[in-house]
Parts: structure tokens; C-alpha cells; sequence
């Protein structure tokens, strides 16, 4: 037999006021109407949970027991309702991020820390991969949203630019490009370079920049890891574009140094990525109006 929680709050409201004309009036409905869902619950369960006592009613050892497990099930219905409320209104719920590894440590923290203070309750859950691995996981729904290095997305996603992160040519203190004042990308022809691994955003973005130019690099090696890279570079194996932040320490340590390039600063477009023809979760569509308060100014 199934309880209807309909006739179980007219009994809970009645047993808590001790009176039908009372939870009649808590409940918005007439007299009869409780009445009757608690003489229903009581043929349903074959067990009388009220008796009279004068003008008012008092529970019966049956009603009693009843009331205890009411009690705790409209707490539990009372929590569920909030929390759900809170998903609605975005003050609560999960959100999945996807991010590269050099975001995860120098571009997120701010963000994120932004995006708390106005929603404390959502829990952040932030992974980290290739720019194509995010791309493709949040086309997957695997991730909410993504934070990445540009690429040619595909048609099941929707981009919103975020912003432009610098990079620059990294070269070690003894290589023969640091004590040049700028280096044309022309000069890097057969030059030995160390690039990030297939499907980095920032990968995809340095080989179209030098194609811009005609350069074809001599790729002395690919890796994921940047401090792997870092240090190939710092040995004076090869040199390499990186992330201005990623390179702070070892540059003030003065075994890295950035050259400038005589085409300009290298900037990346990051760009803010989310299902196409889907609707956000109420958390997600918070993170994405951040985004776009931010980019406005």
C-alpha cells in the first residue's frame, strides 16, 4: 500500500494544531476536505490514528508512531524543496569545468574565486586536459563548460571569446637569441622547437602563426608537459612558445628568457565553450553570465 503525501499532511497538520478547523485553514482547503484524506488514509492502512477529546482530537498509540515518521518525512520534503529551489535560482547545484593545465593554474583561481562569491553554495568541479580534449568532453556533456585555446570547433558547440593571453618565444639565458633585442619569426626556420602535444589549443595556434609567415619549424619534440618543456629549454635543447605566466619564476631566476618578436606579441584567443541547442544548468548559466559581464567590462 502506498502512502499519499497528500492525506499524510492533512493528518500531520491536523495532529500538530489539534484540530481539522485549524489545518483546514493552515492548508487552504475546507473542513470536509481534511476530514476526508484522513478517514482515507485510515480505510487505507485499516488503523484509527485520531480520537475526540472534547472539542479538539488527540492521536491514538497508532497516530503517535505515525507522526514521528511524518514529522522526519516533511523535514526530508521541506530540505528537498530548498535545495531544489536553490538549483533554480543557481545558489546551489554542481558545475563542471574543463580547462587546459596552464589555465588551471593561472587563468581559473581568479575567475573561479569571482564566480563563488556570488554563488558560495555550487560545488566547482574542475578537470583539466587539451584544449581538444575539453572541447570534445563538453560536447559530450561530460563538462558544462569549457575554458581553452582556440581551435576549429565543431558545429555542436557554442563559443563565447573570453580573452587574450600572451605567449612568448622562451629561449635559455645561453642561447644566442637572448641577448637579441628582437628576433624575426623568419629566423626560427631551422631552429630547433619543442611544441605542446596533438589537440593543445596553444599548439594549434603557434604552427598557424609561423604558416601565417611561411616559417616551417624543425619540431625537435612534442610534449604535454610543460616543465618537461621548461627544462628541455632551460638545457639549451631547443626553444619553445609558452605561456608568459607559466615562465615568471625561471625568468626572475634568469634561466629563461623571453625575446620579443619582431611580428608583435603573441597573443592566444581563449574562448568559453558550451553545448550548442542544449539549455545550461542553472550553475552553468551563472558561470556563462559572469562571462559575459566580464568581457562587457
Amino acid at each position: 500500500m502506498r502512502i499519499n503525501l497528500n492525506q499524510l499532511r492533512a493528518f500531520f497538520i491536523a495532529a500538530k494544531e489539534k484540530s481539522i478547523t485549524k489545518a483546514a485553514e493552515s492548508l487552504y482547503v475546507t473542513q470536509p476536505a481534511v476530514t476526508m484524506q484522513i478517514k482515507s488514509l485510515e480505510q487505507d492502512l485499516e488503523i484509527k490514528f485520531f480520537r475526540k477529546h472534547g472539542k479538539n482530537i488527540e492521536l491514538t498509540v497508532a497516530g503517535n508512531v505515525l507522526f514521528g515518521y511524518a514529522e522526519k518525512i516533511f523535514e526530508i520534503v521541506e530540505e528537498m524543496e530548498y535545495v531544489l529551489k536553490g538549483y533554480a535560482d543557481s545558489t546551489h547545484g554542481a558545475l563542471n569545468i574543463g580547462t587546459t593545465r596552464s589555465f588551471a593554474r593561472y587563468l581559473m583561481p581568479g575567475l573561479l574565486s569571482r564566480f563563488q562569491k556570488r554563488f558560495p553554495k555550487v560545488k566547482i568541479i574542475l578537470k583539466v586536459g587539451s584544449s581538444q580534449e575539453i572541447a570534445d568532453g563538453v560536447q559530450d556533456f561530460i563538462y558544462d563548460v569549457g575554458i581553452i585555446c582556440r581551435l576549429p570547433y565543431k558545429a555542436r558547440l557554442k563559443v563565447i571569446p573570453y580573452s587574450r593571453e600572451e605567449f612568448c618565444l622562451a629561449v635559455s639565458a645561453q642561447h644566442r637569441f637572448s641577448k637579441c633585442e628582437v628576433i624575426s619569426l623568419k629566423e626560427l626556420q631551422k631552429e630547433p622547437i619543442i611544441i605542446r602535444e596533438n589537440g593543445s589549443g596553444s599548439r594549434y595556434a603557434i604552427l598557424s602563426l609561423l604558416s601565417s609567415h611561411n616559417v616551417k619549424p624543425q619540431v625537435l619534440l612534442e610534449s604535454a608537459s610543460i616543465e618537461f618543456i621548461k627544462e628541455y629549454v632551460i638545457k639549451g635543447q631547443g626553444i619553445s612558445f609558452l605561456y608568459k605566466p607559466e615562465i615568471r619564476l625561471e625568468v626572475a631566476q634568469g634561466v629563461l628568457k623571453p625575446v620579443p618578436v619582431k611580428e608583435g606579441p603573441i597573443f592566444v584567443q581563449t574562448d568559453t565553450v558550451f553545448p550548442r541547442d542544449v539549455d545550461p544548468s542553472p550553475p552553468a548559466k551563472a558561470f556563462l553570465q559572469l562571462i559575459e559581464e566580464e568581457i562587457q567590462g
